[in-house]
């Protein structure tokens, strides 16, 4: 049983790292070049709990984000939770 899902955009210094290292997606044979780094949780037989980092291409992250319900990185930075005072004007 797998838990903690989550799914970060790579800053442009470790983007830039990773190019270096002509490492790209983790997934398979795919060419895409890594912007996102995935993670998950799992237990092992022995009773010892894993962390998995994966590098990912926007492709393979987008479909990672829909099959575990995630929201997509940066998708609400620009977004600006109303004052408390907007709140009480509101149900007034």
């Amino acid at each position: 049983m797998a838990w903690g899902y989550r799914l970060s955009a790579m800053s442009s210094r470790e983007t830039a790292r990773l190019s270096h290292d002509n490492r790209g997606c983790a997934v398979g044979r795919c060419p895409g070049s890594a912007a996102y780094l995935s993670s998950y949780r799992y237990v092992r037989s022995e009773g010892r709990p894993v962390t998995v980092n994966r590098r990912l291409c926007a492709k393979h992250a987008m479909t990672f984000s829909m099959k575990y319900s995630l929201a997509w990185p940066g998708m609400f930075r620009g977004f600006r939770r109303p004052a408390a005072v907007a709140w009480a004007s509101m149900a007034a």
